[in-house]
């Protein structure tokens, strides 16, 4: 799984020169074979169906993906090629899960208790 923090993106003064079109669609966004991979770590680490995934994670991870479309996350630093605010909220995302899993609730546990 860390390998999936660890990518080196292509560098911003290249990656500027290609085009993004407003048409991107999410799925065309998220299409990428690491970005389907963060998506494959974080659906079983929500503990929940395809359906309710779908709903309550992707919608808003494809919503995140258009809003951000090309951005990067910072100018010279990590993630700083267009798309790689992208990558970053799914990483954080994958990650907050991943720490989530050693702190759950009890059963029956109100999350005040």
């Amino acid at each position: 799984m860390l390998s999936l923090f660890q990518r080196k993106g292509e560098p911003l003064a290249t990656a500027s020169r290609r085009t993004y079109q407003r048409t991107d669609t999410a799925a065309s966004l998220l299409a990428a074979p690491r970005r389907q991979r963060l998506l494959e770590h974080i659906w079983p680490r929500t503990s929940l169906s395809r359906r309710q995934f779908r709903s309550l994670y992707l919608a808003p991870l494809e919503r995140y993906a258009e809003l951000v479309k090309a951005f990067p996350a910072s100018e010279a630093h990590h993630h700083a090629w267009p798309g790689g605010m992208r990558d970053h909220g799914l990483e954080i995302v994958a990650y907050a899960l991943k720490l989530r899993q050693s702190h759950l609730l009890p059963a029956g546990a109100t999350p005040e208790a």
